[in-house]
């Protein structure tokens, strides 16, 4: 759930009348929505499985039905709300089997690393996504993961063994629960611009099958925030103060399952990709404790101490300012290309972990060519 719900908290319940305590099980749509990630391109078909002219950009959100669908043979997520299908191929992957041993390429003469892995080895299975590319070498390769470029030559993997969809539409989650409302309290309506509460409150009694129980708030730098349950086989949440489980779920938070981060612990030196230093009239990244989130690892040579080092790539492009009072904020504009030394920030586990994309040696090779 990419955006939050943390609006919704400030909804009163001074105007709560009598209602009635009676049991009722609430009636639920036939399909859920969700917002999923592309992974390859993808373009929109109709659902006569003809090319609609738009294309959707890999690592990209899409608000599609969970239930994927057959046309022509091929299983494809409707969009929601629009005559509109991806390949679910494109967001999901499939999985195959690794037939020689082989080596992740970030290009076709550069190699990096896939989960901590620098070689796969036969025998076992990866997830690939979309169809395959073919680079400057000729060759043909595979997107096995991203946004970083990670890819496997074609000709080492064998045939489709599992699609990755969820094409059992009965399936059971093992994290499915009911919840029983303790507390009167409105349901949460996923819409296309944000979320908002239904204008009855459900009565206290009122059970819902819910299958995710996910912290949320308004924004990754929010103060508001709560954990809510959501109601299985619908685009609607719920408070989970206000009601009890049947047994426990696992806590999800979306930011951290999706996006690495990382903190300030101190004033910050701000680099560009060929390892020169960034002037900005003496101002560093302001020592701050706010999660910012990074998107890359990667060795760097820097010219000015004759060294490789790691370091992070910023995706934000405005930071707090070190010297700036505190009375009055102001901040320094990094652009789309800054990094900073891994050793300067600290990382936050909980998120989703980095590997570098390159060796030391390919980063002192690159420097040395130019």
């Amino acid at each position: 759930m990419k955006k939050k719900l943390a609006l919704i908290i400030a909804l009163s319940l001074a105007s709560v009348g009598t209602l009635s305590s009676s049991v009722k099980v609430a009636q639920a749509a036939e399909t859920s929505v969700r917002n999923k990630m592309v992974m390859h391109t993808a373009t929109a078909y109709d659902k006569d499985g003809k090319d609609t002219g738009v294309t959707y950009k890999a690592f990209s959100y899409a608000k599609i039905v969970a239930n994927p669908i057959k046309i022509d043979g091929s299983y494809y997520y409707k969009v929601a709300d629009k005559d509109q299908y991806l390949k679910a191929t494109n967001i999901d992957g499939v999985t195959r089997r690794i037939t020689h041993n082989t080596y992740i390429y970030s290009t076709s003469t550069r190699r990096t690393s896939y989960q901590n892995q620098w070689k796969l080895y036969k025998g076992q299975t990866i997830t690939t996504y979309g169809g395959s590319y073919k680079f400057k070498d000729g060759k043909y390769y595979f997107r096995v993961s991203g946004p970083s470029k990670q890819y496997v030559k074609s000709y080492n993997l064998g045939p489709v063994v599992a699609y990755n969809a969820n094409v059992t539409n009965n399936a059971t989650s093992k994290e499915e629960t009911t919840v029983t409302v303790t507390t009167p309290t409105r349901v949460i309506t996923q819409i296309d611009n944000g979320y908002k509460g239904t204008a009855r409150f459900t009565p206290v009694g009122t059970q819902f099958k819910v299958d995710r129980l996910e912290y949320n708030k308004l924004s990754e730098d929010s103060e508001n925030d709560d954990n809510y349950y959501h109601i299985k086989g619908t685009d609607k949440w719920i408070n989970a103060s206000d009601v009890k489980a049947a047994k426990k779920l696992p806590l999800h938070d979306y930011f951290y399952e999706n996006f690495s981060y990382i903190t300030f612990p101190k004033n910050t030196e701000v680099f560009n990709e060929d390892g020169t230093l960034q002037d900005h009239d003496g101002q560093l990244i302001s020592k701050q404790m706010g999660h910012l989130k990074v998107d890359k690892l990667v060795y760097i040579w820097v010219p000015s101490e004759k060294k490789v080092e790691l370091f992070y790539h910023l995706v934000g492009t405005s930071f707090y300012a070190s010297t700036t009072p505190t009375s009055h904020w102001s901040t320094i504009n990094v652009g789309h290309k800054a990094y900073v030394r891994a050793s300067d920030v600290k990382f936050i586990t909980a998120s989703v972990k980095l590997t570098p994309s390159n060796t030391p040696e390919e980063a002192e090779a690159a420097a040395l060519k130019k």
